[in-house]
């Protein structure tokens, strides 16, 4: 699809500049970003701009994640070939799945965009990042919302905003659940992958047909499984959270053997004080360990989705006042894996 773009502005790494020792945001970033594409690219693209919020990415309030959304359902996307949001790395991911649920429906293709260093800094995957995005927007029928980033060298990818993963704690880089981004861009090319778990291009250009409410919900507990994890450590009789949402181990498991360690126990713990319990992800094809059996009973199970999405609709379906499994067997934007 051809046309101008619509940039959003949002501040991040890729809105900022290093001095002294310390990156902070910098007035003249995003001109910066332009200049460095068309130096690169030419002038044939036309960008029209703005910036709802300025802000490092690890400071995100509801606020600002309903002022980008504000700005994007404001865009009239008859005139519009795609969206770029630019956005910190910090809390990429959650944000991005926010989007995914909320702007599905957009009738265009949204893809955020971030830099892990200044675009001063040699290091910078900004630019390659922002690159990738207006060529998937200038060649894709795909609608709905995406990640383009690059790992190193590699070529970026772009990824289904539904699927994407926290990121690695070292390095920054992002990938795909399973290991599987929609597509690579290189030179200009975008280059789809296929597979079974991975929609098609006609499914892409429908979008989502649904999206949720944009209201959120913060007091959500997420909690990862670990060797001799002590569930009893967590007291809610003062104040209680909404939700847990357990990452389980990779085999769907927890400890359910003892007493502090018990997960079964501070399940009921949970119930006892109307607190909801999501396991996610739970893998709806696999066996299921001695270990875990009756947990399905006294919890709810995310089946077929990342713990990220699962969390992030957790969180929407409390804000907009349902319980905590409420979005958690629909397909938004492609978010479930179709695995074979």
């Amino acid at each position: 699809m051809q046309g101008k773009i619509k940039v959003i502005f949002t501040g991040g790494t890729i809105g900022s500049a290093a001095k002294d020792g310390r990156v902070d945001l910098d007035e003249g970033a995003n001109r910066r970003l332009l200049e460095m594409f068309y130096a690169e690219r030419g002038a044939g693209q036309e960008f029209d701009c703005e910036e709802p919020v300025s802000m490092l990415s690890e400071n995100v309030h509801e606020e600002q994640l309903h002022a980008i959304y504000a700005a994007v359902k404001a865009t009239d996307p008859a005139m519009y070939g795609g969206i770029i949001i630019t956005h910190g790395t910090d809390s990429l991911c959650i944000n991005a799945h926010y989007f995914a649920l909320t702007l599905c429906d957009a009738g265009l293709p949204i893809v955020l965009v971030s830099s892990l260093y200044p675009l001063e800094d040699a290091r910078q995957n900004g630019l390659k990042n922002f690159t990738a995005a207006v060529d998937f927007i200038r060649t894709t029928r795909a609608k709905g919302v995406f990640v383009a980033f690059a790992n190193g060298d590699a070529p970026a990818d772009i990824h289904l905003a539904s699927r994407l993963m926290f990121c690695d704690q070292l390095t920054g880089w992002y990938r795909s659940v399973l290991d599987e981004s929609l597509a690579t861009v290189e030179n200009g090319r975008v280059t789809f992958r296929r597979g079974a778990t991975l929609p098609d291009e006609d499914s892409l250009s429908a979008g989502g047909a649904e999206a949720v409410s944009p209201d959120i919900c913060r007091d959500v507990m997420l909690i990862t499984a670990r060797s001799l994890l002590n569930f009893s450590l967590y007291d809610f009789d003062r104040r209680a959270p909404r939700a847990v949402v357990l990452e389980p181990y990779h085999s769907d498991t927890v400890c359910t053997s003892g007493r502090n360690l018990n997960f079964t126990r501070f399940a009921e713990y949970c119930r006892e004080r109307g607190v909801e319990v999501v396991i996610a992800s739970v893998d709806s094809r696999a066996n299921v360990y001695a270990s875990a059996v009756g947990l399905p009973q006294s919890v709810i199970c995310a089946f077929d989705e990342c713990t990220e999405s699962a969390l992030t609709k957790v969180m929407c379906a409390l804000g907009a006042g349902l319980s905590a499994g409420a979005y958690l067997n629909k397909d938004y934007f492609f978010e479930k894996l179709r695995r074979p």
